[in-house]
């Protein structure tokens, strides 16, 4: 190859000089088979946002020889800034091998940097190899998490609806929304079980025993035997048992009759109850149901136990559903215990409530808790799978200071197996 580019008369480029730039048009073979070789890696760095005065966490650059004798590495300097510092020294490496060092970001003031540095060796080739590098100073310093959406492939939900005399319109507001909790099981694509009962215990007909057949993946129109199946009336026992009627149903002798079958040792489960009054149930309060509901699975994290119910301390009304509700302090605090959700039973729409029940009873969030507060919310960065995710009440993420948790909400509710990565600032010092 060198007669070749002598004999044109291309003699400009001298092999043996190693501070020789070489044309980029010529895309033939420089390598020189029997010399060294450098890689570095990686070849640019972002070190994002870093406290001003404050060294940022060091990032790793590593130099390799690919090539068939020793790199010298006969120094490493930092050019185009004093806020970046480097660990770098003189060093060789055989053939084949690689070593590392570190490069730090020290901002001193709350502006933009950026700057580069520069491995020089003895490779022909490259005898210069520069690093971008970059960052701005910060007044608070930049936070990064991630969460993964889990979800159980394999669902059993029962649900326990009161069928007193003031329930009539609570139960039209759920079965006029039950599309929305339905939606959800087919688009996931889950294997499920719907059972319903009722929170009458003094009823022999009832007391725990499935209001009709198991609904599951079979069944011809899901959302209308649901229908049929919470449409109890409203005649069913002033004494509203919720605890104790899911305790019936999912024991026995009912499981291992009536009601046998639902149960799947794979399966997630899920109960929730919809009623207007606190649980009645004697010998049962929200601690030891909970303790026993926790225990039904060898996993906890498999249960969840949610109510739309009303609030824990004080009465609630809503005149579109014509729905009115007595504190709920026994459900709400079996919710907490059991990892369930609260929804208001006087709310006036149902659908994002339901769709929130699905995704729970799925294994599912759409509510993400921070590990520190942020400082400025109008700077965090939420992404799923890649793709911003907008700040918006019906299709992205709000930011609940009171839990410092993302919520997310409509479409943009995390998928099964989508990765969540959140940036924020957080005040701080120097570590």
């Amino acid at each position: 190859m060198l007669f070749t580019l002598l004999a044109l008369g291309c003699s400009d480029y001298d092999l043996n000089r190693p501070d020789d730039v070489r044309d980029p048009t010529d895309t033939g073979d420089w390598s020189d088979p029997d010399g060294p070789e450098i890689v570095v890696e990686p070849m640019a760095v972002d070190f994002g946002g870093a406290l001003k005065g404050c060294d940022s966490v060091p990032e790793t650059i590593t130099v390799k020889n690919i090539g068939a004798a020793d790199l010298v590495v006969s120094a490493i300097e930092v050019e185009g800034s004093t806020v970046f510092g480097s660990d770098g020294v003189p060093m060789t490496i055989a053939a084949g091998e690689e070593s590392t060092f570190e490069v730090v970001f020290t901002p001193d003031a709350w502006v933009s940097y950026e700057g580069e540095i520069v491995v020089f060796s003895n490779d022909a080739n490259e005898a210069e190899v520069a690093v971008a590098l970059e960052g701005r100073g910060a007044e608070d310093a930049t936070y990064d998490e991630m969460f993964e959406q889990d979800f159980y492939q394999n669902v059993d939900v029962l649900w326990v609806v009161d069928n007193s005399g003031s329930m009539s319109g609570a139960l039209a507001a759920v079965n006029n929304n039950f599309h929305s909790f339905m939606t959800e099981f087919l688009n996931l694509g889950l294997d499920y079980r719907i059972a319903v009962v009722t929170t009458d215990m003094d009823n022999p007909d009832e007391s725990g025993r499935f209001r009709g057949a198991v609904i599951d993946n079979s069944t011809s129109d899901p959302e209308a035997e649901f229908g049929a199946q919470v449409d109890q009336g409203a005649n069913g026992s002033g004494q509203e048992q919720g605890f104790g009627a899911t305790k019936a149903a999912l024991t026995d002798p009912l499981i291992s009759t009536t009601n046998v079958g639902f149960i799947r040792e794979e399966a997630s489960l899920a109960t929730i109850i919809v009623t207007d009054e606190d649980d009645d149930t004697d010998a049962l309060n929200a601690t030891n149901f909970s303790t026993w509901y926790n225990g039904l699975k060898p996993d906890a994290s498999m249960v969840t136990f949610s109510a739309i119910s009303g609030p824990g301390d004080w009465p609630c009304s809503d005149f579109t559903n014509g729905v009115s509700a007595s504190p709920a302090p026994q459900y709400i605090e079996a919710v907490s215990q059991t990892g369930g959700i609260h929804q208001s039973i006087c709310a006036n729409e149902w659908d994002k409530a339901l769709q929130h029940l699905s995704l729970t009873a799925a294994g599912m969030d759409y509510e993400f808790c921070l590990a520190h507060e942020p400082s400025n919310i109008a700077q965090m960065v939420v992404q799923v799978d890649g793709e911003d995710v907008d700040y918006d009440y019906t299709d992205g993420f709000i930011y609940d200071v009171s839990s410092n948790c993302l919520i997310f909400s409509g479409t943009a509710i995390p998928g099964p197996g989508g990765v969540i990565t959140v940036s924020y600032p957080v005040e701080g010092t120097c570590d």
